[in-house]
């Protein structure tokens, strides 16, 4: 094996996942001790990288390689689930061999409450105890039966949990999608709370209670220095495997990142968004937009944008109109941040002809917001208004002002387009917008969107 597909490996690896292989590491070859510690400062540590000894025997960096992979994947809990639907389905189909139910007897037997996916797990059990009962089997009937008993009022529970669950995320999730906090979604924060701290419930319900605490923080600013107190509680289950997929870590990364965006931590956010991007997996785009978007408030336009042109063969083949609709918006907008109009105007229109309905259903606001920053920053004031009164923009917005707070940026462009036509004066453009901007600034502590505002103060000084 070469240095540099161990090294590749290595790179791939996640903090919490080199944590995690340190507490299952017991190794006595001093070797292998120096590799691993060796991974150890170059993923952990934010100094200069280390490089690998050259003199250790290849056989050693193969066998990390091997050991640290079989670890991962003996505490994933994504690789657990996908174990569990095999063992269904052999019971289910009457094809379990005597190898796979001593398998299972032993996860059984060696159970300790509560695995990610309890609920799976108690379901596969209760199916292989009918499988028993069903063929006369008796030898392990009563070990299997005991499990069912005695586990069966905490798989109710968790069922009713996630019941409520689901029901708590239709509220939450419909306030977050519109952008604002209702207390039809508020009335659930004292329950998620409550059942974040309880650590006897199953790890799958607990870390959606995670996602559904986040998505409050997101709409609520006094609830986001919670929000950051429950990611860090959260971290011993990671470290310790309990938690551990590298689908969960990514998700973790990428929700703290916009916690930590809320917060106007930047810096810090933009360790976790650089992790959540370090796989292309099914959420990749979602977090991709988000780090890019961090990038642009630290003024990196140039690197956001590339980034974004990076990811553009897999934002094509994406299936999520939401996420795929948001990333047109995304690069627009960089674009516009590194000052290339033209290419923005290009690309939002070749998008609007292929993904209008998307755009319209999924993400109006933002990418006709962007897109037209770009016409009116190469001052094609007459295809502005056009698009404005050809999607309805402004019966749009003025709907979705009605139970969102929020700045009127089509009311003002359709202003500025007015004033730049000579229909009216300087005076009265100037001050529609002062009044509504010190109006919202003052009565919500709202700030305004700093690159309509640049595109504003500098038509008035033109």
């Amino acid at each position: 094996m070469k240095l540099k597909k161990f090294s590749r490996f290595v790179d791939s690896l996640l903090p919490h996942e080199v944590l995690l292989l340190e507490r299952c590491a017991q190794f006595q070859d001093v070797d292998r001790i120096e590799i691993f510690e060796t991974i150890k400062h170059n993923i952990l540590s934010k100094g200069k990288k280390k490089a690998f000894s050259l003199t250790c025997d290849k056989r050693k960096y193969s066998h990390m390689m091997n050991w640290m992979q079989a670890r991962l994947d003996e505490h994933c809990t994504d690789n657990y689930y996908e174990r569990l639907n095999y063992f269904d389905n052999k019971i289910k189909t009457d094809t379990l061999s005597s190898e796979e139910e001593r398998i299972l007897l032993k996860l059984i037997k060696n159970y300790s409450p509560h695995h990610f996916h309890f609920i799976r797990f108690y379901e596969v059990v209760k199916n292989y105890l009918n499988f028993l009962l069903v063929r006369v089997r008796l030898n392990d009937y009563e070990l299997i039966n005991r499990f069912v008993h005695n586990y069966h009022d905490d798989y109710i529970r968790s069922k009713n949990i996630g019941d409520r669950m689901t029901q708590a995320t239709s509220d939450i999730v419909t306030d977050y999608h519109s952008g604002r906090l209702t207390e039809n979604s508020l009335k659930w924060s004292p329950w998620l709370e409550r059942l974040f701290q309880d650590e006897s419930i199953d790890g799958f319900n607990r870390y959606q209670t995670l996602i559904l605490l986040s998505y409050l923080a997101l709409l609520k600013s006094d609830l986001l220095e919670p929000a950051i107190g429950y990611y860090d509680q959260l971290e011993a289950r990671l470290k310790d495997g309990s938690y551990y997929s590298k689908k969960l870590l990514l998700n973790f990364y990428g929700n703290r990142q916009l916690i930590l965006m809320k917060l106007h931590k930047y810096d810090q956010a933009l360790y976790y968004g650089r992790l959540s991007i370090s796989e292309q997996g099914h959420d990749y785009i979602m977090y991709l937009n988000n780090y890019c978007f961090n990038l642009l408030k630290l003024g990196r336009a140039k690197e956001a944008l590339q980034l974004l042109k990076d990811a553009l063969p897999f934002a094509r083949q994406m299936s999520n109109k939401y996420n795929k609709s948001l990333f047109i918006s995304s690069l627009v907008k960089c674009y516009n941040d590194n000052g290339q109009f033209k290419n923005a105007r290009q690309y939002a229109e070749n998008q609007l002809v292929q993904y209008e309905k998307d755009i319209l259903e999924h993400n109006w606001n933002k990418f006709f917001r962007t897109y037209l920053e770009t016409l009116l920053h190469l001052g094609d004031y007459k295809h502005a208004k056009k698009t404005i009164k050809r999607y309805g923009l402004l019966d749009r917005e003025s709907a979705q002002l009605k139970t969102y707070i929020g700045f009127p940026y089509f009311k003002w462009f359709m202003a500025l387009i007015d004033f730049k036509q000579g229909n009216i004066s300087n005076l009265r453009f100037r001050k529609l917008i002062l009044r509504e901007r010190e109006h919202l600034v003052q009565s919500h502590n709202i700030k305004p969107s700093e690159s309509v505002m640049v595109l504003l103060e500098d038509a008035l000084k033109e």
